[in-house]
Order: structure tokens, then C-alpha cells, then sequence
């Protein structure tokens, strides 16, 4: 009988590592937005912009892949304002293009299916190590003790980040990853992107993660460059006065 008790805890204990490796983690991530134009004297927009925008993610990862892509609570609806003279408009518009982002970090690779503009990308990059730093603060989340982790982005903005240990995939929001756990909460110093989980459900994902495989194939350098360029065009065929918000 004794054997047989310690053969069932072996098996429940080697059932409970393998789920700490898979699962499925919801996020709110909200954008602040400071949009800056030239106008004429006496034309004030301010309060027509939004302040911010949030959206819903979903996470699944394994031990060894992940995909961050849009919830379905996402409200999928386009917004359009104008001046009261009809001479500027603003255009908050959502993308029909699934935003998928697909990691693999034994291969150290992304590919990242996005739209812009009616038209379908896939960006793939290799992955670079991000320079954390861990801080040694640490707080409980979600039920999970987190620990403090601090960057320099490329665009030399301080990115803080918590991390889970006790979910062991280096997963993580969007572009963000590679420390020793799933981070749960991420920010930049100047608050302008929050990113916070809202529920975690470990349990094996691994049939649900697929690498996205729509839209033009091109290099990030690539993708920048058709973006500035549509943008040009958009702005002489509005005569220079119109934005365009696309999440």
C-alpha cells in the first residue's frame, strides 16, 4: 500500500511541473495617446482625441513557443471625428487583419502577422536579448509572487516588468520576454503603455499555438518603410490634415 500512495504522488507532482510550462494568460493593455499637430491658429483638437486605448490579448504559451493575439471582448468597431468646420477628420480604425505574434525561443524567432491600411504583413525577426536587470523588489499578483525586472528599450525608455517564477516559460506581452518566468505586469517610466494580466489558466495549449501565416512577407525595416510611405499618401489626399489611429 505504501508503494502505491508514493506512485500517486509522483504522478500528481510530475502532472503539476508540466502545467506550470502551458497555459493561457489574459492581459488589458492600454496605450496613452499624445498626438501632436501642426494647425492653424485658433483651431484646438484636444478634445477630440481619446486619451488612451486599451485592447484585450490573450497569451498561450509552452515551454518553448507562445502567440499574443487579439481577445474576442475586443470591440471591433472604427471611430471618425471632424472639426466643427469639416476641415480636419480623425480616424481611430481597427484593423481587419488578425494581430497575431508568434514566438519561438529555442529557434530565438518571431513572425508577427499584422495590417496596415487594408493590407496584410508577416515580419519576421530574429529575437534579440534584452538586457534586464532584476531589482530583487518583489510583490504578490494574481496570486503569484512576482519579482521586479528593469530595461533601456532601443528608444532609451526604461521598461519595468514582473515576473512570475512559478510559471517557468520565459514568456511574455507582446515583443517582451526572455527572463526566468511569465511576466504578469509591464509598464514604461512614462506610463504610456500599461500592460496588466487579468486571469491566468494553466493547462496544455500546445494544439492551440500555430505560426501565423497571412499577409506579404517582409523585414521589420521593410514594414516601416511601407507604413511611412502609405502615410504620406494618405496625408497629401487629405490635404495633410488627417490622422489615422490603428490598433
Amino acid at each position: 500500500m505504501k508503494n502505491i500512495i508514493i506512485a500517486i504522488g509522483l504522478c500528481f507532482s510530475m502532472l503539476f511541473v508540466q502545467a506550470q510550462d502551458s497555459g493561457q494568460i489574459k492581459y488589458k493593455e492600454t496605450i496613452k495617446l499624445d498626438i501632436q499637430m501642426d494647425l492653424p491658429d485658433g483651431i484646438d483638437l484636444q478634445g477630440m482625441f481619446p486619451e488612451s486605448q486599451t485592447v484585450y490579448k490573450d497569451l498561450l504559451f509552452t515551454k518553448n513557443e507562445s502567440v499574443y493575439k487579439d481577445a474576442a471582448e475586443n470591440e471591433n468597431t472604427d471611430q471618425e471625428m471632424s472639426s466643427d468646420d469639416g476641415s480636419i477628420k480623425i480616424v481611430i480604425q481597427q484593423s481587419e487583419t488578425d494581430d497575431i505574434l508568434y514566438t519561438n525561443i529555442s529557434e530565438k524567432k518571431t513572425v508577427h502577422q499584422t495590417g496596415f491600411m487594408g493590407k496584410e504583413f508577416r515580419i519576421i525577426e530574429k529575437i534579440e536579448r534584452a538586457k534586464w536587470r532584476l531589482s530583487g523588489e518583489k510583490i504578490k499578483y494574481l496570486g503569484y509572487e512576482c519579482q521586479k525586472a528593469v530595461m533601456i528599450d532601443e528608444e532609451d525608455q526604461e521598461v519595468i516588468a514582473w515576473f512570475t517564477p512559478e510559471i517557468s516559460t520565459q514568456v511574455g506581452p507582446s515583443h517582451y520576454g526572455l527572463l526566468p518566468g511569465a511576466i504578469l505586469m509591464l509598464s514604461t517610466a512614462d506610463k504610456k503603455l500599461e500592460i496588466m494580466a487579468t486571469e491566468i489558466v494553466l493547462k496544455d495549449v500546445s494544439s492551440d499555438i500555430k505560426i501565423p501565416s497571412k499577409g506579404q512577407k517582409v523585414t521589420q525595416e521593410e514594414y516601416k518603410k511601407i507604413v511611412e510611405e502609405k502615410t504620406k499618401e494618405m496625408e497629401e489626399m487629405m490635404g495633410g490634415r488627417s490622422i489615422i489611429i490603428g490598433n
